[in-house]
Parts: C-alpha cells; structure tokens; sequence
C-alpha cells in the first residue's frame, strides 16, 4: 500500500511517503492496539468508507 506508483499523484505520493515512514507507523499501531473493539455498526460504516465507489470527474460544461 505504501509503494509508490507511477500514476500517483503529489498528494497521493505523499501520503504513500507518511506510510513508510516507521516510526510514525509504529506510533500509529500502538495507538490502534490501546483502542476498544469496533461494535458491528463501526464496523459496517468504517466498511462503507473503504468500499466507496470511485470519484467520477465533475462534468464539463457544454459552451452555449
């Protein structure tokens, strides 16, 4: 998830370099692990989030 790939762009890239950095995912993880289970209503919106249909381009505007 965190390899860099050529169709990203400067944000995506980014975010890819903040997931391999280390220590700040170590951090990440040990604060995820301290967390109380999700309930299933979490579970199904956190769920949701993830499984998103693509983002479709705003529509041009025809010249009148």
């Amino acid at each position: 998830m965190s390899a860099p790939r050529d169709d990203d762009d400067e944000e995506v890239a980014a975010l890819r370099a903040v997931l391999r950095n280390e220590a700040l995912m170590a951090h990440v993880i040990a604060n995820v692990e301290r967390m109380p289970p999700l309930t299933d209503e979490q579970r199904e919106i956190v769920g949701a989030l993830f499984n998103r249909p693509a983002r479709t381009p705003p529509r041009r505007r025809r010249a009148a």
